[in-house]
């Protein structure tokens, strides 16, 4: 055997001393959870969708991160570390927490469990609560069970307060003021028109009873020009105090 080819074997031996010195000192790391399609990360690398995983790594200390649901908006997020040593092999478990949606109508009521408040609807609770009482001002104040919130129940409250005056915004009174408003207007514009097309003629003709009617005209048009502007007058007015 020559000298080159005993050197080719040894770095041939010590390759694969180095492989298996490597794969000796793997650790098999299983993690377990209870959602069925949790993403695993592990020191930012995705690894699976699943709730089973298995992984070599290497000694040391790793960052795991589970998601909930990769494609579910504001998923869960568990975050851990681990500190690997030489072993063969290593488990981890980890649960989320069942989580239910609570609405109700109205929305944006106090909710209370005992005297702790816990948050405002619509809100996603934990499993392990009791009953809790919904609040808001001017309504009726009622109670709610796990059960009930499970079953998908939207719970109502009854309004007890005092109902809001009517807007002017909207009003018999606003669309009243606003008809006669653009009803005088076009009114306006109609007898101007016609006081401008008599002096028209008067300026051809020079007929002296035209006179007359366009100075009538004229006063009509004032009057119901004045007329419009009381009632633009009041929308302002009513609009303003309100």
């Amino acid at each position: 055997m020559n000298l080159v080819t005993k050197n080719i074997l040894l770095l041939v031996v010590a390759y694969s001393f180095c492989i298996s010195h490597a794969q000796d000192s793997l650790t098999i790391l299983k993690v377990q959870t209870n959602v069925d399609s949790a993403g695993l990360f592990i020191d930012g690398n995705f690894i699976s969708v699943g709730n089973e995983f298995q992984v070599e790594l290497e000694p040391g200390v790793h960052s795991i991160q589970i998601v909930e649901e990769l494609k579910k908006w504001n998923a869960d997020i568990i975050t851990d570390t681990v500190q690997i040593e030489k072993s063969r092999e290593l488990f981890l478990s980890y649960t989320f927490n069942d989580q239910t949606l609570l609405n109700s109508n109205p929305q944006d009521v106090y909710i209370f469990e005992k005297d702790s408040l816990v948050g405002f609807t619509p809100i996603l609770l934990e499993a392990g609560f009791k009953e809790l009482k919904l609040e808001k001002p001017d309504y009726k104040s009622i109670y709610i069970t796990p059960e009930e919130i499970s079953n998908g129940e939207m719970p109502e409250l009854q309004f007890t307060g005092q109902p809001l005056e009517q807007q002017f915004f909207g009003s018999t009174l606003f669309y009243v003021l606003l008809g006669t408003a653009i009803a005088l207007g076009a009114t306006t514009a109609y007898y101007k028109l016609e006081a401008d097309n008599l002096y028209e003629n008067y300026k051809i003709t020079g007929d002296p009873g035209l006179v007359d009617n366009i100075d009538h005209y004229d006063e009509q048009s004032a009057g119901t020009f004045i007329a419009m502007e009381i009632c633009v007058g009041a929308l302002i007015y009513f609009f303003l105090a309100e």
